[in-house]
Parts: structure tokens; C-alpha cells; sequence
């Protein structure tokens, strides 16, 4: 089987086992239950003089949910027994091809132009490499459309960046499906500069949107807020939970440190477990949260990090500083905001006996159960 994949797979080192493995996974299930969606992917376009190479970087996760959809409207499965033949992995890697060559619409000039055969690859962070090259002379206008929305979900978003020769960047922007489309006027040299497109907004976006969906860390922060009797107390733990994923991040931008997802989404859980059985135990406030917040903390910021990093802006040669900021940013912003929300109700249902002897530990008994559900799914099933 290994002789019918497409030498361009197989070729400097690269991890051809797993890229078989997410074939092989999207033509026998349907439907993946992940802990978290990764929902980004990015593209990065260098301009040169005989035309324009392009990396897109996707998460494996994405990769076999385009490849599903696409094995749902062509099945590789022909003879429908549930197993792969020969021919029929062929056809799936064919489709695999075909994807990664059609994930992008480029236009030099008002003219459609196909890539050269694409260059595929799969990092050891399970990020999915496509390598396209558009053999062409120089456009003055050049057009992207992200035409890979079209086999992911809708809330998927796609960061383009375009950069002249000499690295300086030309344009960017944050596509969704609504919004498909960067377009830019090349400059004539690779001296000249084009206006920078301000990406900070976009992530600074995404962070409060992470925070405000993640429903893991926002249990993890419910359950160290039921029992904050004090503001003082309050402020500590938003405080030094800050200050920990926020190290994290600052490692994860200087590419000190780096843990991977399968390690981190389970460990997430089991804090959320660890804090809600803890306020169970001790629900008048356990002494010494603030430690415990913090090392829980450091972990959550893999966490937020790998949404970036994971998913290949790490690696986007339009720096990964701006992202990073801007999203970390973003999480603080919407983790005050949640914070402003329920400490004033939580301080005022203190004030109510029967939900310190019963509401707390209820509160945080749903907390345990439902990370210890998040942790064996973790585990045992993604």
C-alpha cells in the first residue's frame, strides 16, 4: 500500500504514516468528538519575481474534517464493506491531493492561475503543511479566496499574509466564510511596501471569543470564584491566574516551551476536577488557592496558546508577537468581563446560609463531574 502514495507525500523525512492515518480516519468516520474545535488556519504568500509561493497551514484536526466532508460527497468506500482496498486508498490520497491544491482561489491580474503540484507535509505538532508554488510572472493585482471554507465548519477562520521578497509585508487580513477574500495591489518592486492591514483587532477578537466559548475555562474560573468570600481574595486569583497563562504565552511567543495538546486538554480538565472537588471538601475558601491557581494557570495558557501555536501562526513568517499579544489580551478582556458578571451574584448568594451548606458544594460538584467527563473523553477518546 505504502508504493501507491504519491511521491511528493513521501519525500525529505516527512511523517507519511500519519498523513495515511488521517486518510484512512476520514474515510471510516463520519464524525469527530474533539474536546475543543481548532477553527484557524493560516496562509502565508511570499512574492517574487517569476511569481508567488504560498505555505497553508491547517491542524490535522481540520484536515480530516475538510477531508470527511469531501469522502461524505465522493465516499472512497465504493463497495461500501467498511475497509479501504488498495484502489480505494489511491482515490483518497488523490482526494487529499486534490484538496490541498484547490484550498486556495488565486487570481494574478483578474486571471485564475493553478498551482504547480503541491509539497505536502505533516509537522511532529500534527500541523498539516501544503506547499503550493504559482509558476507566473509578477501580478500588479493579486486576489486570494479562501476556497477551503467549503469543506470546514462554518465558524472557521483563515489568516492570509502576504509579504514582498525582501519580508516586509504587504497585506493581511482574517478571512471567515462571510468574508472570503483578500485582494492587494502588488508593489513593483520588492523595496516598495504596501500599507500593513492591522491584524490586532481580529485577534484580540479571537481571544475574548476563546474565553467566552472555551466552557472549560470558563468552569475552571467559576469553580475558584464560588468561593471567594472577599474582594481581596477575588483579586487574587484573577490575578495570579493572569499572571500564569500569561508566562506561558510570553514562553510560547519566544519558542521556549512547548507541550503538546494531548498532554495539555487532559491536564485542563483534571484541574477543573481537582478545584471542584476542593470547594466540595472545603467550600468557606481552601487556604493557599492562590498556589494552586497559578500552577493551574500555567497549564491553562498552553491551552490558550496551542490555539495559535498549534495550529501553525507560530510559524506564519508574519510574526507570531502581534497574534499572540493581541489574543492574550483578548482573553484578560473577556475574563474581567466575566468576572464583573458573577462576583457580585456569587457575593450576594454567600450572603444566603443555605447556599453556602448546599449551593456551593451542589455548584461545584456539577464543576467535578463535568471536567471529569471532559477529562476521560480527553483521554480515551480523541
Amino acid at each position: 500500500m505504502a508504493a501507491s502514495i504519491p511521491s511528493r507525500i513521501v519525500r525529505h523525512g516527512w511523517r507519511s504514516k500519519q498523513l495515511v492515518s488521517l486518510v484512512v480516519a476520514a474515510g471510516t468516520l463520519p464524525c469527530i468528538v474533539l474536546g475543543h474545535t481548532t477553527g484557524l488556519s493560516t496562509a502565508d504568500f511570499t512574492l517574487g519575481t517569476n511569481g508567488i509561493t504560498a505555505e497553508v497551514i491547517l491542524a490535522g484536526v481540520d484536515l480530516t474534517l475538510a477531508l470527511a466532508q469531501l469522502e461524505t460527497d465522493n465516499p472512497s468506500d465504493k463497495n461500501h464493506d467498511g475497509t479501504l482496498e488498495s484502489e480505494e486508498f489511491v482515490a483518497g490520497v488523490e482526494r487529499l491531493r486534490k484538496f490541498a491544491a484547490g484550498c486556495l482561489a488565486v487570481e494574478f491580474d483578474g486571471q485564475i492561475v493553478r498551482p504547480a503540484t503541491p509539497q505536502l507535509e505533516l509537522d511532529d505538532k500534527d500541523n498539516f503543511h501544503i506547499k503550493l508554488t504559482y509558476p507566473s510572472g509578477r501580478p500588479q493585482r493579486l486576489r486570494v479566496r479562501a476556497a477551503l471554507f467549503a469543506h470546514l465548519p462554518a465558524n472557521h477562520l483563515h489568516f492570509v499574509s502576504i509579504q514582498d521578497a525582501d519580508g516586509k509585508v504587504v497585506g493581511n487580513k482574517m478571512l471567515k466564510p462571510a468574508d472570503d477574500v483578500l485582494e492587494i495591489n502588488c508593489p513593483s518592486g520588492s523595496t516598495q511596501t504596501g500599507r500593513r492591514a492591522s491584524t490586532f483587532t481580529d485577534f484580540l477578537k479571537l481571544g475574548v471569543e476563546h474565553i467566552w466559548t472555551g466552557y472549560d475555562h470558563l468552569a475552571f474560573l467559576l469553580a475558584l470564584l464560588l468561593v471567594c468570600g472577599t474582594f481581596k481574595s477575588a483579586v487574587q486569583v484573577v490575578t495570579f491566574f493572569t499572571i500564569a497563562h500569561s508566562i506561558t504565552l510570553a514562553f510560547a511567543t519566544l519558542n521556549l516551551v512547548w507541550v503538546s495538546g494531548r498532554v495539555v486538554e487532559p491536564a485542563i480538565a483534571a484541574s477543573i476536577v481537582y478545584v471542584g472537588v476542593e470547594n466540595f471538601a472545603r467550600p468557606d475558601g481552601p487556604k493557599g488557592r492562590w498556589l494552586i491557581t497559578f500552577v493551574f494557570g500555567l497549564v491553562h495558557g498552553f491551552g490558550f496558546a496551542t490555539v495559535l501555536r498549534d495550529l501553525g501562526v507560530a510559524s506564519s513568517t508574519a510574526g507570531v508577537a502581534v497574534p499572540l499579544v493581541a489574543f492574550n489580551l483578548g482573553v484578560e478582556i473577556g475574563q474581567v468581563v466575566i468576572a464583573t458578571v458573577l462576583l457580585p451574584l456569587i457575593w450576594q448568594l454567600r450572603k444566603w446560609k443555605p447556599f453556602l451548606k448546599w449551593g456551593v458544594p451542589a455548584c461545584s460538584s456539577i464543576v467535578a463531574a463535568v471536567g471529569g467527563y471532559w477529562l476521560v473523553q480527553r483521554v480515551f477518546f480523541t
